[in-house]
């Protein structure tokens, strides 16, 4: 007879045979632990393993994916406290263009939906497969509203994205989902806080560099964006906020050079990360292989790490050249 093990969270215990996965057991002992694609891509299901023995799954900082991780022992575990996903209808309310591929999608939930800086949303546009996007801050000024506003990237020959601005316009109706993942802004986070963010994954880093500066103005930031060219920034706005904080230190980083701006290191933002230690915490949203790249960097010191599932999407219209010449004043000093 196969063994069996205990799992406790919180006020409720279900059982699990041994070397069976976390989340399948919870779901069949009527325990709802958040989740959503239940192939270890989302981090919708990520929890702490307070105590116990799990094999697959590891995110880091104790942090296991309840969908891969199997269990060989008695555990106990915490889920992250974050809002529960809902369902709600809403409507477009404006989709412009931030850049040639790259659009801003404003969107009017019927009823309020809670959700922490980081997270994302599933959106559905008519009948047209759902697609996940992070809600994000205004460029111009960090603040949030009722709206839910997103970076999207057009992405060419897509069953979604090259529809926008186009057959889905303001008045469009849409059906949002969320919010997932665990790669949001928590209360009890003290310390530097380090956030790495190329092109649309931008988008969930603004947020939580937003929502962190309006908690504490002392808190030291590190914000490093990354974009293929400088034609591909469309976040201009943002960074010249960011920039104007004593406390955050911002860093452009370019995959392609610019002979204008030579000042701006090429790379990716991984590439350029400060030296971290166990007090920071990391977020980063991005290229699979640099999100990779920043994690087993907090790895090596211990400093908390956080990042959900993200494509990088790309290449923008040519930046004005007052842009230009604004950015180039900003990054000829050391440090900035």
């Amino acid at each position: 007879m196969a063994k069996t093990f205990n799992v406790t969270v919180q006020d409720q215990h279900f059982p699990v045979t041994a070397g069976g996965r976390l989340l399948d057991a919870a779901l069949q002992n009527g325990v709802d632990l958040p989740h959503d694609c239940r192939a270890g891509q989302c981090g919708a299901c990520t929890i702490e393993l307070t105590q116990g023995i799990t094999l697959g799954g590891e995110v880091g900082c104790g942090n296991i994916l309840a969908c891969q991780a199997r269990v060989f022992s008695n555990l106990v575990i915490t889920p992250h406290d974050a809002p529960d996903p809902m369902r709600c209808a809403g409507v477009v309310e404006e989709v412009s263009q931030l850049a040639a591929d790259v659009v801003k999608v404003s969107v009017k939930p019927r009823r309020p939906i809670d959700w922490l800086p980081g997270q994302y949303m599933k959106l559905q546009f008519g009948r047209l497969p759902a697609r996940s996007f992070s809600p994000t801050a205004k460029l111009s000024d960090g603040s949030f509203d009722d709206r839910l506003t997103f970076h999207i990237k057009q992405v060419r020959d897509g069953l979604v994205t090259p529809k926008l601005g186009h057959e889905i316009t303001a008045g469009s109706k849409v059906t949002i989902e969320g919010p997932f993942g665990h790669a949001f802004l928590r209360e009890d986070h003290a310390g530097r806080i380090v956030l790495l963010g190329s092109g649309t994954g931008f988008a969930p880093i603004w947020a939580i560099a937003a929502a962190a500066r309006k908690a504490s103005a002392t808190r030291p930031m590190v914000l490093i964006c990354g974009a293929r060219s400088i034609e591909s920034l469309y976040m201009q706005a943002a960074l010249h906020q960011a920039h104007k904080h004593p406390q955050t230190r911002l860093q452009i980083v370019l995959e392609k050079r610019h002979a204008k701006l030579p000042t701006i290191p090429c790379g990716t933002p991984a590439d350029h990360m400060p030296a971290l230690n166990p007090d920071d915490v990391v977020f980063a949203a991005g290229s699979p292989r640099m999100v990779e790249k920043a994690r087993e960097k907090a790895k090596i010191v211990g400093a908390r790490f956080y990042a959900d599932a993200f494509t990088p999407q790309g290449a923008s219209r040519p930046a004005a050249s007052t842009g230009l010449g604004r950015l180039a004043r900003l990054f000829a000093a050391p440090g900035r």
